[in-house]
Formats: structure tokens, C-alpha cells, sequence
């Protein structure tokens, strides 16, 4: 698995195997006595086989290890050893050089997600005294620890179970070492292109000269073996050539190339690598992505087109992008490559601009979750757009998004939304379709806002970066067309928007009358104004715009709140006046009435997201899911994989503090299925056919969404919610859950009645 040091650098951590032996020897040799003996409490001169042996055992619910593989060397290593019915011992050791990256923090908080896995609750470790160092990686992991002073050294308990401190400061650690590890790719000061030709028609002289072209404020290097220069440039026959340290080496080389230019800038220390070579066999990239993460070097790519940064102070054009784009507030992802250069090139057209765009390629090491927690405290951008077409890990997805989205909007089209044949997910009484319920529910907990089409995905984007968020569901209107102000009724009612105040200025003396109408509804309360204008001629069409800029430069200013705006200028292309101008804010003009509105009620969407409270996973009095989980675990050790039903399942319903009883029960049916890609997955169904469906764990505020409407009121509200949430904390807890599935469910007096319950059990 990757990690990322604090410093930005990638590593490899993994289980050791036997060939390992050597190198952990050289990882003890070149350390340090003071570090020997803090790890061993005893001067060492060299560690013994068995001690070796003992480090790197793995043996499934007895011990296990793992080391920081740099390729040529061993950075460090960790291992846990069982030594009580729940308990166990966990130690590391780190190179001397890599001390104080954050390592020693990573391999515990990997070791001890092994053993929460495997069924253990506690570690212990024992640091001696004046081990200063490590007793500060214990305690600022964020794990509840505990200490008493025992035979000479400190022994530590930690407690497994993740508390919302440890998680806060394992997702900031993450994300300043993830940020880190990308500015090669945003902030380089040497670029070089490798497979620089000469050829005009060929991709790496095309990256050359897009490099050259956009003014790039760095210095750039051609990599050509057989050319002396490359575009006027002096070129260099290998990386380890260049005179300076590379920061990111572009490689637009044929596959049967790449391994040995992969291995070249291993050699010449190169910080980031982006490959846009494409076609790639699963072993050839495996044993790239392999050699690159051992180096600490990052990857974005294959089949990439390319990285872009519109900052003067930068103009890195690193695609295949012709022009620079303008700058502007919107950062763009792209699974796509020729999409994704697409999309860069329309935000263009529309003027929006764009921040900074990456096209991912294959992703098998930078990824959306990667570029999210790097735009999350960029101060060039303040939205992002993502073209999706697959999640790598769709849960950190939902994490790192329900953290950004509270700061800046996503927007996002992910594909593959039409259902195929076989992929509902069937329970007696709760349903989804598992090609695309997920999704929709991971973007509507995380709070992203998903277009149906690219088209809407710009429309969103030109309102988001420009306006305010939209806070509630009052339009004012100002128009002048009859038939505009009824196709705008119509599509406010469609999307539950209000339409609060509408003026229809007529046609004559427009320019005058656009003006006193917008005096008069910029004093309303509206949530957003709409200006809708079907033009007559060209020559009051400027006399009308220049009308709107000015007074929406002159009383915008004056509103207590921010006033999101859009325009339609009827029928006359988007592009001829994309944005009018209101002083230093912009209006985007749409083509339809229809557009403006669409995109508005998406951004109030986003902004009935903003207004909820944040969710938290609140505590849970009288809930133990550790002892709910040992009677799982005691029960698949018994039986093995298989259902349990019925009265059987009542000492975990106690554990978790549900009150149950069996009987005639009937507003809701409440089911969980374990998704390969999305994991637990909770849905809900209420007996007039309403369903919901939300990723597991369960916020405060996921569990009253789930809640159905028809029983959403007051006490009983709370209790449902209480139930769902005890019911997200025994599914969390319990890795060796794969199915449950509750029907006829109802509360009275305080309890739960069901008809009847079930769970199926896996290793």
C-alpha cells in the first residue's frame, strides 16, 4: 500500500517476506546505538535471527508486520504480537535518517487498523523513559492512550477503537504530507520532456512547445538521445544529464522505452513523474507504479494529457492543450485524457478559466482523493470540477469531500449512470440499484453537486464561481417577454423553487425600464435574481446590457445579503456576452431561461447542504460494539460463514443498546449489503414504497435523512434516528458482517418490534 511521509515523499508499506532479511539487517547496522537501544533496551551490536524472525512474523489473529520498502532498502518496520485474549504488543523502528517524517505514525496507525481486523482491542508498547521521540508519536497519533510506569520503561494502552480525534488528525496528517507530495506536479521549477522530438507531428514535441508557448516561468529541458537540440533548446541524452534537479519529468516515450526512462529518472532523483504514453500492459505499469513508489517518486499518468497551472507566477501548460488557458478560479480533474483536454479548452471558450487541471490517465497512483485534499487549501481555486468515471477508494472519497465541500463546491459527472442488467441489489422488502443508488448517495452525503450532463456541469460552474451560494428558494424575476416569464413559472415550479417577485418592463424604452425594475427588486426578499431579455436589435441589446451592469454595479453593494445572479438574453449565442459586468463581480448569461434556472436550483441545493449542521458520529450510550462483534466472531467461529436469525441475534441487539421485541411490526423495512467498492451500504424502506439509501458510517444528520417523511415527527423522529445510527455503529464495528436485513419494523413505547431479522456472517 502507498503512504505518504510528512515531508511529501511516497513509500511502499507492505508485508516483509524472507528476502527481506538482508536489508533489515542494513537498516539495524546503519542506525544509530541511542536507537538500538530504545528499541531493544539493551546495547545491541546485532540483531540475532530470531529476533529477526520474530519481527517479521505473520500469523493470521497471532502477529503481524510490515515494512517501508524504498526499493533498495528497508526505511522501517512494525509488528504486533499477541499476548492476551484481546491484547497486543506493537512496536517499530524507523531509519535515523527518516525519523521525525511522520513513518513511526503511519505504521502504527496501520498496525493497529491489522489488529482492530483481526479482533484485537488493546495495544500495548513499553518506551523507556528517556525515549522522548516516541512517547510524542504515541501521544499526537490521536489514540486514547493510557500509561502506568512498569519495570523500568512506561507501558502504553491503546485503546482500537477509532475516536473522532484520532480520525481529525490521521485526515490532517494525510492531507499536508498528500499536498506535499504534489507541488512537483502544481509548482515545479525544472520541467523536462523526455522523448522531446523534433518531429512536428510528434506528442513530445507538441508538449515541448505547448511548455515553451504558455511561458512557462521555470527553466525546461529537452530529453532526446539522438538530437542535439529540440526547438532551439539544448536537449540531453538522459535525465541524470540535465545540469540541475528535475522536479517533473514528463515521459511521452513508446511503452517498450518507458521501463528503462523510469529507471533513469530513479537515478536522477526526479521529484514527480507524469506518463502519457497510453496502452500499457498490467505488469508493465504494476512493476513502474512499484519502482517510482519505492523511490518516493509520485506518479500521475499513463495515458495522461497532460497538467496545467494558470498562475502567471507559474503558466506551466503541461498537455496537449494548444493554448494556455485563461486563469480563473475552477480546478478541473479529468479521468478522461482527451475529454478531460476538452473540457479544459470549453471552460476556455466560456470564459470561466480554470486554476489548474490534471488529466489522470490510469491512476494508479495520484488520484481524485489525492488532487481534493491538494485544492482543498489551494488559494487559487475556489470550485472544483471532476469528470469521474470509476472511485478508487469511494470511502476516503466521502471523507475528504465532506470536509471540502463545506469550503469550497465540487461538481461533478460521474458516467456510467444507466442501469445494466443484474445490478439491483434485492432484499424481501428494500431495494437499489447498485449501478447507481451509491453513487447518488455518496454524493448527497458528501454534499457534491452532480450534473446529469457536461453541459449543466458548465452552467453550475459559471454560477459557482461567480455568485454567491444560493441560500433558499425566492427567484425575483425581471423580464421582458410574456412568454419568458411563463416558461420561467413552469420551470421554477419543476425544480421547488418559488418564484417571489416578477417584473415584465415591456418593450418599450428598455434600457430605462430594466434599470427601474432592478432598483425595485434588488430591495425584495429573493434568494436570487433571474434578468431574462429577448433582444429586438443589436443596438438596444448594448443599451440594455450597459443598463443591467450599471445598476447591478451600483445597488448590488447595498443588499445585508449576498444576491446570486444569473441572465438569459433570449436565443442569441452564450459566448457573444458569456459574462456581463457588475463591477467586480461577473453575471453569467445563459442561452435559455430554462439553464439559468436549472443551474441556480443545483447551487441552492449545495446550499441547503451548507445550512444543515455538520454531521457527526455522536456517541452512543449503553452501545458496545466491540461486545456485539465478539459475538459474531464467536458465532462464524462456530458455524462459519452463514445466517443467524431471529431470537438468536438478541445478545447483539442488547450490546448495542436496542430494545427489541418480535412481533406484528409494519412502517419500515431496514436492510444492509456490503458493496465490494462502496462497503456497507444501509438502506431504508417505509410501507407507502418510499426508499432511501446512505453509506455506512452514519452521521447524525445521514441517519435523519434516512428517516422516511411520513414518520418524521418530534420524539419519534429521534428514536428512529438513534436506532439507525446504532445499527451504522454494529455494521462499522463489524468487518465480518456482509448482510442484515430487518422487516415489519415499528417502535412503541420505546422499543423496536420487528417481524423479523437477520445477518449473514463472512471471514
Amino acid at each position: 500500500m502507498r503512504i505518504i511521509l510528512r515531508d511529501g515523499r511516497a513509500a511502499e508499506l507492505r508485508e516483509p517476506v524472507a528476502s527481506d532479511r538482508d536489508m533489515l539487517r542494513d537498516l539495524f547496522q546503519r542506525a544509530s546505538r541511542d536507537s538500538l537501544y530504545f528499541r531493544f533496551f539493551h546495547i545491541v551490536a546485532e540483531v540475532k535471527e530470531a529476533e529477526l524472525e520474530r519481527m517479521m512474523r505473520v500469523q493470521p489473529g497471532e502477529a503481524y508486520a510490515l515494512v517501508c520498502d524504498a526499493g533498495d532498502a528497508i526505511l522501517g518496520i512494525g509488528n504486533y504480537a499477541r499476548t492476551g485474549p484481546d491484547s497486543a504488543e506493537v512496536a517499530f523502528f524507523v531509519d535515523d535518517r527518516l525519523q521525525g517524517r511522520g513513518l513511526g505514525t503511519l505504521l502504527l496507525e496501520h498496525l493497529a487498523e491489522q489488529g482492530w481486523r483481526e479482533g484485537f482491542k488493546t495495544f500495548l508498547a513499553y518506551v523507556l523513559n528517556e525515549n522522548h521521540q516516541m512517547q510524542g508519536v504515541f501521544r499526537s497519533s490521536g489514540f486514547a492512550v493510557t500509561q502506568r510506569w512498569s519495570e523500568g520503561a512506561y507501558e502504553l494502552a491503546l485503546p482500537l477503537g477509532q475516536t473522532e480525534r484520532q480520525k481529525s488528525l490521521a485526515a490532517l496528517r494525510e492531507k499536508l504530507a498528500t499536498a506535499a507530495s504534489l507541488q512537483p506536479f502544481f509548482h515545479p521549477r525544472t520541467v523536462a520532456v523526455v522523448g522531446a522530438s523534433r518531429d512536428v507531428e510528434r506528442l513530445g514535441h507538441q508538449m515541448l512547445k505547448h511548455l515553451l508557448d504558455g511561458g512557462f516561468q521555470g527553466t525546461v529541458y529537452p530529453v532526446n538521445r539522438e538530437a542535439q537540440s529540440v526547438l532551439a533548446i539544448r536537449a540531453y541524452a538522459r535525465l541524470a544529464d540535465v545540469p540541475e534537479p528535475v522536479d517533473l519529468a514528463l515521459l511521452v516515450v513508446p511503452p517498450k522505452e518507458l521501463l528503462s526512462v523510469v529507471n533513469d529518472a530513479i537515478y536522477a532523483g526526479v521529484r514527480g513523474v507524469m506518463i502519457t504514453t497510453s496502452g500499457l500492459d498490467l505488469s508493465l505499469q504494476e512493476t513502474i507504479v512499484t519502482k517510482l513508489r519505492r523511490a518516493g517518486i509520485r506518479l500521475i499518468g499513463p495515458s495522461s494529457m497532460g497538467l496545467v497551472n494558470a498562475n502567471p507566477a507559474l503558466s506551466l501548460n503541461a498537455s496537449l492543450a494548444d493554448v494556455m488557458p485563461r486563469r480563473g478560479r475552477l480546478a478541473v480533474a479529468s479521468h478522461s485524457g482527451a475529454l478531460g483536454v476538452a473540457l479544459m479548452r470549453h471552460a476556455d471558450d466560456l470564459n470561466l478559466g480554470i486554476s489548474s487541471f490534471v488529466s489522470l490517465g490510469d491512476k494508479p497512483d495520484v488520484s481524485v482523493n489525492d488532487l481534493l485534499q491538494f485544492w482543498e487549501d489551494d488559494p487559487d481555486s475556489d470550485a472544483i470540477m471532476l469528470y469521474m468515471e470509476s472511485f478508487g477508494n469511494p470511502r476516503k472519497f466521502s471523507q475528504i469531500a465532506r470536509r471540502l465541500t463545506r469550503q469550497k463546491p465540487i461538481l461533478a459527472v460521474k458516467s456510467a449512470r444507466t442501469r445494466r442488467a443484474g445490478t439491483d441489489v434485492a432484499f424481501k422488502q428494500v431495494a437499489w440499484d447498485a449501478a447507481d443508488a451509491p453513487v447518488e448517495a455518496l454524493f448527497r452525503q458528501s454534499g457534491i453537486i452532480r450534473a446529469d450532463t457536461l453541459e449543466e456541469l458548465f452552467d453550475v460552474a459559471a454560477i459557482v464561481t461567480t455568485q454567491p451560494v444560493v441560500r433558499g428558494n425566492r427567484i425575483g424575476l425581471v423580464t421582458n417577454s410574456a412568454a419568458g416569464t411563463r416558461i420561467a413559472e413552469d420551470t421554477v415550479y419543476r425544480l421547488g423553487l418559488e418564484l417571489a417577485f416578477s417584473i415584465d418592463v415591456g418593450y418599450e424604452n428598455l434600457a430605462s425600464g430594466y434599470r427601474t425594475a432592478l432598483e425595485t427588486i434588488l430591495s425584495q426578499d429573493i434568494n436570487a435574481l433571474v434578468i431574462l431579455y429577448v433582444p429586438v436589435s443589436q443596438r438596444e441589446t448594448d443599451q440594455v446590457v450597459a443598463a443591467i451592469e450599471d445598476t447591478l454595479r451600483e445597488y448590488l453593494p447595498q443588499r445585508s445579503e449576498p444576491l446570486p445572479v444569473a441572465a438569459n438574453i433570449m436565443l442569441q449565442e452564450p459566448a457573444a456576452h458569456r459574462f456581463l459586468r457588475a463591477g467586480a463581480r461577473r453575471v453569467p448569461v445563459f442561452a435559455f431561461p430554462e439553464t439559468a434556472l436549472r443551474a441556480l436550483a443545483r447551487v441552492r441545493d449545495y446550499g441547503q447542504y451548507l445550512a444543515q449542521p455538520l454531521g457527526r458520529e455522536v456517541d452512543l450510550p449503553h452501545s458496545d460494539a466491540g461486545a456485539a462483534r465478539q459475538v459474531l466472531r464467536q458465532w462464524l467461529a462456530d458455524r462459519g460463514s452463514g445466517t443467524v436469525s431471529g431470537q438468536d441475534l438478541m445478545p447483539v441487539w442488547d450490546h448495542m443498546g436496542i430494545p427489541l421485541d418480535f412481533g406484528a411490526g409494519g412502517l419500515l423495512s431496514i436492510a444492509m449489503m456490503g458493496d465490494p467498492l462502496f462497503g456497507p451500504i444501509l438502506g431504508v424502506r417505509s410501507t407507502d414504497g418510499e426508499s432511501r439509501i446512505r453509506l455506512v458510517p452514519l452521521t447524525d444528520q445521514d441517519a435523519r435523512r434516512l428517516v422516511p417523511s411520513a414518520i418524521r415527527t418530534g420524539e419519534a423522529e429521534d428514536r428512529w434516528c438513534d436506532v439507525l445510527l446504532r445499527l451504522s455503529r454494529l455494521i462499522d464495528e463489524c468487518p465480518e458482517l456482509r448482510r442484515l436485513e430487518v422487516n415489519g419494523v415499528d417502535l412503541r413505547a420505546g422499543r423496536l418490534v420487528v417481524e423479523e431479522c437477520s445477518v449473514t456472517l463472512g471471514a
